[in-house]
């Protein structure tokens, strides 16, 4: 395996560093390699901005967004942590199994 495959099979970590969009990272190496967990674990990410959105846009109290808003920061924070952990565990499984890199 080249370093040009290690970082094109790598990309996705980039979207877990931007926030509103730092579980679609995961929800797209779910949908790729066929694991639930991960596409479980980018709605968890996700979620959190979704609801202060609708929170935003329904019932604007701003008590709970400031609440919420900083769980959805630490989680962001624990999703760039786990994304780069996540894709070194990725990258070695695919060192070992040449066979996936032909997608």
């Amino acid at each position: 395996m080249n370093i040009t495959d290690i970082i094109v099979k790598s990309l996705w970590v980039v979207v877990s560093l931007f926030g509103f969009i730092n579980g679609l990272g995961y929800i797209y190496m779910g949908y790729m390699t066929n694991n639930r967990y991960w596409l479980l674990e980018g709605l968890v990410y996700e979620l959190p901005w979704l609801l202060i959105i609708f929170l935003t846009l329904l019932a604007p109290n701003l008590v709970s967004l400031i609440y919420l808003g900083l769980f959805a920061t630490a989680l962001q924070l624990v999703s760039i942590v786990r994304s780069v952990w996540v894709d070194y565990k990725y990258i070695k499984f695919l060192h070992g199994n040449e066979k996936y890199l032909t997608a």
